[in-house]
């Protein structure tokens, strides 16, 4: 039997399309081996949204190439969509997005360089995600997106947005359930954007949790956007709707938010972040946040850095501006130095690791549905995205379980009885 391994890079999105990947190869005849393992095929989802990420795609295909000189090798995804072929020597093929066949059908081509299938609206895909070792499964929903920040290359690489088609979303999910997954977890560029004949991302949730009541669901990133309040009295009122809500922010000052184009303001994302915590006790809230964008300038930032003290945040992610050729920020004046940004994405950081250790605080003493993951000792992730250890008890992987949590043991640890 041939066989196969992929590495992925980047986001849900791309572990998503991996595991479509994964399972046309399976499909095809092929074994998915561990990454690692010496393997006939190996594909890399490559990833491009900063400059470090291009650099870590780069890498691990010269390594791949370096290890396993007779392999096909694949490069596939976001940075194969945007570089030039002759930066990646090593790689037999290279599949840009949207892939126009399965990878299978493309190799047999004998074709160095396939070319991209036109984006389209209420898009299908085929067969089912492949996640042999994950009692979660990502679920495509959505693709593309159409806000041109001034500092992301995702347009570009992605396409514009348009939706998956709402019974082939229901497809796959079934599917998914029906081999034992536990969890779905919702994927796409801008989720939020979701529309096919005539559903929205509520009206999608909705047909999704009818599936079945043996699973929740847990949204990836969502841009704020004028679905959410309808989202968040959903999750309000279901608990298989894990409560957790990534609203990428980017930035806490209205004069940087606007340099990036970002479709909203400080005030109005604030007032949707309140009305959340409103109705959903113990809501995980997510974000992101980029530090030393051209433009930030002492003041800016210590304005940032006071709103974000202010809003109830779980979780953030801090990044470093990078540079994205080609992108409108890209050659804006005043981007701070690279110690600067250094020292206020150290900072930001500092506050994060607080915020995480405030809401994981909060949680004691409160009872959270937790999907054990491993065994030894039982551990898992709550509805609300904190881990759970729960020694001494005796559980099966892929369990959901109602755990009582009696201790915070820093970051975003906990300790709980079943």
């Amino acid at each position: 039997m041939r066989t196969a391994s992929i590495y992925t890079l980047g986001c849900r999105l791309n572990q998503a399309d991996s595991a479509l990947v994964a399972g046309e190869l399976s499909a095809s005849g092929y074994e998915i081996m561990p990454w690692g393992k010496a393997t006939d095929l190996v594909v890399i989802n490559g990833c491009t949204v900063t400059g470090v990420a291009s650099q870590k795609t780069r890498q691990a295909v010269r390594a791949a190439r370096k290890r396993l000189p007779n392999a096909f090798i694949v490069l596939m995804g976001c940075e194969a969509t945007v570089a030039k072929p002759d930066k990646y020597p090593e790689a037999n093929l290279i599949v840009p997005n949207p892939r126009s066949d399965a990878i299978p059908n493309l190799i047999q081509a004998k074709i160095k360089q396939a070319l991209p299938a036109k984006p389209v609206d209420d898009f299908t895909l085929d067969g089912v995600g492949l996640y042999e070792e994950r009692t979660r499964a990502n679920l495509k929903i959505q693709e593309g997106c159409d806000f041109y920040c001034t500092y992301c290359i995702v347009p570009h690489t992605r396409g514009p947005a348009r939706s998956r088609d709402f019974d082939d979303v229901l497809r796959e999910a079934s599917a998914l359930v029906a081999r034992g997954h536990r969890e779905l977890v919702l994927a796409g560029v801008n989720i939020t954007t979701y529309s096919s004949h005539g559903a929205d991302l509520a009206d999608l949730i909705q047909a999704l949790l009818a599936i079945d009541d043996g699973f929740r669901i847990r949204l990836g990133s969502a841009e704020p956007g004028p679905i959410v309040p309808k989202v968040v009295d959903l999750m309000a009122s279901e608990p298989r709707l894990c409560s957790f809500l990534h609203l990428p922010l980017q930035y806490g000052e209205d004069g940087i938010l606007a340099k990036m184009g970002r479709h909203y303001d400080t005030s109005e994302y604030a007032s949707l972040v309140r009305g959340a915590f409103d109705k959903i006790p113990g809501l995980c809230l997510g974000t992101d946040v980029i530090v030393g964008f051209p433009g930030e300038t002492e003041e800016s930032f210590s304005s940032c850095r006071t709103y974000l003290e202010s809003l109830p945040f779980g979780l953030m992610h801090i990044f470093t501006y990078s540079i994205r050729p080609g992108t409108p920020a890209a050659t804006m004046p005043g981007r701070p130095t690279g110690d600067v940004s250094a020292t206020r994405s150290a900072t930001l950081l500092d506050l994060a690791q607080a915020k995480a250790e405030a809401f994981a605080k909060s949680q004691v003493g409160k009872r959270l549905v937790v999907l054990t993951e491993e065994t030894d000792p039982v551990s898992g992730w709550s509805d609300n995205y904190l881990h759970v250890t729960l020694p001494g008890n005796a559980l099966e992987r892929n369990t959901l379980v109602t755990a009582n949590i009696v201790e915070a043991t820093g970051g975003r640890e906990l300790i709980a009885q079943a």
